[in-house]
């Protein structure tokens, strides 16, 4: 094979190799994405149900409070 050909021949190879390697960078990312996904998620289901016995126990305050205070209150 010519030189001339052969360099045709290595750029003609060259264009799907850097579209493999691209594809392949952008496969590793939204897999990294993916992971960082399902991390978030977890993180947030676990505030999620901090805040909800969080707000288990406000309420439960709040109910005793207001006991408290209609207490405080008959008997002025």
């Amino acid at each position: 094979m010519e030189p001339d050909g052969m360099v045709t021949l290595i750029s003609l190879l060259a264009v799907p190799a850097a579209a493999g390697a691209a594809y392949g960078g952008v496969r590793v990312g939204l897999n990294g994405a993916r992971q960082s996904i399902t991390q978030i998620e977890k993180i947030v289901s676990r505030l999620d149900e901090k805040v909800d016995a969080h707000s288990e126990r406000l309420i439960a305050v709040e109910i005793e409070q207001r006991i408290l205070m209609e207490n405080r209150n008959g008997k002025e």
